[in-house]
């Protein structure tokens, strides 16, 4: 018998002929409202979301899945989705984890190098028609001052799978490389000849400083304008993570002040870009379009993890990317075998 498997947005993940390989039917159905989310998704098996979906899926959205098993996250992050309430209603929530930490970490690395040497604005110059020494003399706010990269201090915030691989790659620049993460312990830093600190250490220390941790709740608006002003004046802020750990206002004051030399940014608050955007005023920024994570090889490893996870709870099986493994007792006791 074939289930149905409802994605609430427009996504790369959508697969019709991958949905059919696991028995399921794909119904793309855009949801704009809480109220549309519910009705869209009342007699859905299976549900793909993500944090592009713009309503979240609340307690109330959960408590009228009427039928669906599972809710698979399409990416990495899943703060828009209740998960404890998704446990309460036996329903096993799964996500495709780490598919684009190789990207993720080459962008932070490709925003790091935009910053240091100015690409971004050296390129506008060269269409402007200024060239060599004499752009640096016409323009020197852009040149100056401009530092070798190698010997200066990235300190990366967030030490887990995509921090790892952001220090591992950087350290063919000739980076010193300091990080903070108050979940893992010293002996894996080290391993990786990375020196554990603290974050205002770090702070003050980097010359980059790059955030590549997990958002939640306790680390929500971790750097506002204390945290900027700890940094040097001539040091950048990487972010390829998530909006929320900055408080952005406090940032584009950080920017327009000069407390901090620049940023490099994949994410902006409310993941909505106008053209009156406060970020988009400044000429220290280098902004990409929440772009970080993609890559022809990414969507082919995120859509494996996506059908595979749906596909095994449907064949009785827990998915491999399990968020709520305390589930299984409630899911047993409300559908009992698949």
């Amino acid at each position: 018998m074939t289930f149905k498997i409802v994605m609430p947005l427009n996504h790369a993940a959508g697969d019709e002929a991958e949905c059919r390989k696991i028995g399921g039917k794909l119904h793309t159905i855009i949801c704009n409202t809480e109220e549309e989310l519910i009705t869209a998704t009342r007699d859905a098996d299976a549900i793909m979301t993500s944090t592009e979906c713009p309503p979240p899926f609340t307690r109330r959205v959960i408590s009228e899945l009427s039928r669906c098993k599972v809710i698979h996250n399409i990416g990495a992050g899943y703060e828009k989705l209740d998960v404890p309430a998704a446990t309460d209603y036996g329903i096993c929530v799964s996500f495709a984890g780490d598919y684009c930490a190789e990207e993720v970490a080459e962008h932070t690395l490709a925003l790091l190098l935009a910053c240091a040497r100015r690409v971004v604005r050296l390129d506008r110059a060269v269409r402007k028609g200024h060239w060599g020494m004499s752009a640096k003399r016409e323009m020197p706010e852009i040149w100056s001052p401009m530092f070798r990269i190698k010997g200066q201090t990235l300190g990366i915030i967030g030490f887990g799978r995509v921090g790892r691989l952001v220090a591992s790659k950087a350290g063919g620049f000739g980076l010193r490389i300091i990080a903070f993460d108050p979940y893992v312990p010293p002996e894996t830093f080290w391993e990786l000849g990375v020196e554990p600190v603290t974050l205002d250490d770090l702070l003050s220390e980097s010359d980059f400083v790059s955030v590549n941790a997990a958002l939640s709740e306790e680390n929500r608006h971790l750097l506002g304008m204390a945290q900027f002003q700890k940094m040097k004046p001539s040091a950048y802020f990487i972010n390829c993570a998530r909006a929320e750990f900055a408080d952005e206002q406090a940032l584009c004051t950080a920017l327009a002040n000069g407390d901090i030399a620049g940023a490099g940014l994949d994410l902006v608050a409310g993941e909505a870009v106008t053209l009156d955007h406060p970020l988009l005023k400044l000429e220290n920024v280098v902004l990409t379009a929440h772009s970080a994570w993609y890559s022809e090889t990414a969507i082919a490893e995120m859509k494996r993890r996506v059908y595979e996870n749906i596909g095994r709870v449907f064949r009785g099986e827990w998915p491999t990317l399990f968020i709520n493994p305390e589930v299984k007792e409630k899911f047993l006791a409300r559908w009992g075998k698949s």
